[in-house]
């Protein structure tokens, strides 16, 4: 193998574009090729990448040209294509969510081990650097015992432009941003969560699917997690924040009054696919929920966590942690670095090229989804579900 990854992407929908412009950057990633049904968005990718376009995943799976394979397709496809990409003896990195199955993900894992490949469960916020730095110092034990961690995170989520069955098979903000909070406190709090007891909501007639969530863990030491998300666009996080938003991009204060009134605009779901179809790869509002920014970029915020130990309190800041301890309050700055997609694909090249381990591997991506899926079945059956399928958090 060269000093090169050439890298396929399964999927050129609207995770696209928040994956090409960052990784094709790179000087160690080349993209090589794209798969897709929608021939215009083929082209388009020739014209921007120079690469090979294909039709189906299979048949760029099968490419003597393609390294590694990121699958973005929708949520339902992951594990099939995951499985062709490992049988074609290609790395991988995974969308969130991993699947929608733990028999699914099984299904993945054994894959990349019988053709050792290596499977990295991508776009979570446990890449980001504060988060490494908050699980760095609580391991340390400079603050003494971890104790407790709450996370809030308030958003407009449920009313961003969506196809049909996207809601329906995210369950919401269930599995498509639960796995961003689960893998946040699951690093933090060590990997191995015992039980979670959650309640999740349906607020809202029309867009019919859980759009919020209130859960409740438990780690195997006794440590406590809460996790709250709301998608429903009133309050928003981020004004805890300084209006910083996910990527580390200033967030307009009246992102939430804007999308919803985008939305009440529209008079058919049809016209809502429209444009939604318009924010894909090469559509005509391309970009628009890309992360991308060209201005001044803080660390990157899914929304406001407290982390508290014996001796102290740590939460994120725009430009990296304060730590509320016995004596003082200090402020830790921390430098940009690797982020998102970016420290993904990086995590992957070091894998491929130099040997080192996967951290966000299939096993850590199955017990993350594992925890999604717990919230859900603890919400219909009102009562503590208690989970098989952890793994600590990577070192």
């Amino acid at each position: 193998m060269s000093d090169v990854l050439r890298l396929g992407i399964a999927g050129l929908g609207v995770a696209s574009t928040q994956i090409l412009p960052p990784i094709s950057t790179l000087p160690f990633i080349k993209v090589t090729a794209a798969a897709d049904t929608r021939t215009d968005a083929l082209a388009k990718f020739r014209e921007a990448y120079k690469g090979e376009t294909f039709t189906s995943v299979d048949a760029m799976c099968a490419s003597p040209n393609v390294d590694a394979v990121y699958v973005a397709t929708p949520n339902q496809l992951h594990a099939r294509h995951v499985i062709t990409a490992a049988n074609h003896k290609k790395h991988v990195i995974v969308e969130k969510p991993m699947a929608l199955s733990i028999e699914e993900c099984e299904a993945m894992n054994q894959a990349a081990e019988k053709n050792r490949v290596n499977l990295l469960c991508g776009h979570t916020h446990s890449f980001d650097p504060p988060v490494r730095k908050i699980r760095e110092i609580v391991k340390s034990g400079e603050l003494g015992k971890l104790c407790m961690i709450n996370t809030w995170n308030y958003n407009e989520f449920m009313y961003r432009p969506r196809m049909k069955h996207e809601l329906a098979t995210s369950r919401g903000v269930v599995l498509n941003q639960g796995p961003h909070h689960v893998d946040i406190v699951r690093l933090i709090g060590g990997g191995i969560v015992r039980s979670v007891r959650a309640m999740t909501g349906i607020w809202d007639k029309a867009r019919a699917h859980e759009g919020s969530y209130a859960c409740y863990l438990e780690f195997e030491d006794g440590t406590p997690a809460t996790l709250i998300y709301s998608g429903y666009g009133f309050f928003d996080s981020a004004e805890l924040f300084s209006w910083v938003g996910e990527g580390g991009q200033h967030r307009d204060p009246d992102t939430n009054l804007k999308v919803r009134r985008q939305l009440r605009e529209v008079q058919s779901p049809e016209e809502e696919e429209r444009l939604k179809e318009g924010m894909r790869f090469g559509g005509q509002r391309e970009g628009e929920f890309s992360h991308v920014w060209s201005g001044e970029r803080k660390q990157p915020f899914f929304g406001f966590t407290l982390v508290s130990c014996e001796r102290g309190d740590i939460r994120q800041t725009p430009d990296g942690l304060l730590v509320y301890g016995e004596n003082e309050k200090r402020e830790i700055t921390l430098p940009p670095g690797r982020r998102g997609r970016e420290a993904e694909v990086e995590e992957l090249y070091d894998a491929v090229v130099h040997g080192r381990p996967v951290f966000h591997d299939g096993r850590w991506g199955a017990a993350t989804l594992e925890v999604c899926l717990a919230m859900l079945e603890s919400a219909e059956q009102r009562k503590e579900i208690f989970l098989s399928h952890q793994v600590p958090s990577p070192e």
